[in-house]
């Protein structure tokens, strides 16, 4: 089947169903990777002779590490690709070296075109909620950053749906750039998003990227419930705490994906990738890897066709509890709906 493409939100710039997110690229302050440049540079020819043309990074990744060393292994290849990082995080020792205020906005983009070799960002996105600083002020300061032609849109990342509706309001009502893509944590085992979010961006026409997929790793169906986790493992590095999520359903939806798996001739990987490819809103699943042969299986993804029965075995499986109101909206929506 091979790569596809689709619009990032509502705008007209194509992206590949598949991300490359470079988070660990470089020595990982939270133990994530440590690619170093020469394997970066076969990760990022590789990506993109798959038809990759997305990709992702922060400038919290590795101390800024990450954007250098992916603004490199583009080289001249920049043209031909969409780039997205990220403001927000801690980058400093001083007071205003954090947040989404218009200083930091403003001296964090200049940092991160140089660390990334580049004129422009694609795709700039607001790595989480600011509680410290104006609404207001954000998005002015994105919107201007927009105008100066540093940035071409603007997303968010791990805000709640309240956070991110209000911000669309000042956009409209202020005639600026507004967000088109959330980038939040979705897979088999979080599934939060689809209360709020995704009812959200379905409305408004924002791409959902979703960060995490195999949940820290653990979806790929390498680790046993009656074993520790091997060394040099994500989760064998740093422990099974982020992103949380319920371990004793892990390991009976790891079942199914190896169950699902042997039919259809796909690994956990894979099919959890799969599943999400065929929920609503999903515009670009962002994959990352530590090594060659995790790269090599995600990209196979694309080929992996999930049949309904699966695919809703899977569903059934990991239904997220329903929330009030949201099951009281839907209880009251029957009457409404066409006989």
């Amino acid at each position: 089947m091979g790569m596809t493409y689709t619009n990032l939100g509502s705008t007209g710039l194509l992206v590949s169903r598949l991300c490359f997110g470079t988070m660990t690229f470089g020595k990982s302050q939270w133990k994530l990777g440590g690619v170093d440049q020469k394997l970066a540079d076969e990760m990022v020819n590789t990506v993109i002779d798959n038809g990759i043309n997305f990709f992702d990074t922060a400038d919290v990744y590795s101390a800024g590490q990450s954007e250098e060393i992916l603004g490199k292994a583009l080289g001249s290849k920049r043209q031909n690709v969409v780039i997205a990082t990220k403001v927000r995080g801690r980058v400093g020792i001083g007071h205003n070296d954090a947040g989404l205020s218009r200083r930091h906005i403003f001296d964090a983009i200049d940092k991160s075109l140089k660390r990334l070799g580049t004129d422009y960002v694609d795709l700039y996105q607001v790595h989480g909620w600011d509680a410290f600083t104006p609404l207001e002020e954000t998005m002015n300061a994105l919107g201007d950053i927009v105008t100066a032609g540093k940035v071409r849109y603007i997303g968010f990342s791990n805000y709640a749906a309240w956070q991110a509706a209000l911000s669309l309001g000042i956009s409209e009502r202020l005639s600026i750039a507004r967000f088109q893509t959330a980038q939040m944590h979705y897979s088999l085992l979080c599934r939060d998003i689809e209360h709020e979010i995704v009812p959200l961006c379905l409305n408004k026409g924002i791409g959902i990227l979703p960060w995490s997929p195999l949940s820290g790793g653990f979806l790929s169906g390498k680790y046993k419930k009656d074993s520790d986790p091997a060394a040099g493992t994500r989760i064998g590095d740093r422990g099974m705490w982020f992103p949380p999520f319920d371990k004793e359903l892990g390991f009976k939806v790891v079942d199914a994906l190896h169950s699902i798996g042997s039919q259809i001739k796909a690994t956990p990987s894979q099919i959890s990738l799969a599943w999400l490819f065929k929920k609503p809103g999903v515009t670009s699943i962002i994959i990352g890897a530590r090594n060659m042969d995790q790269l090599q299986d995600n990209l196979k993804s694309m080929n992996v066709k999930l049949d309904e029965p699966s695919f809703n075995k899977l569903e059934e499986l990991t239904a997220p509890k329903p929330l009030y109101p949201g099951w009281m909206i839907s209880f009251q929506g029957q009457d409404r709906l066409p006989k």
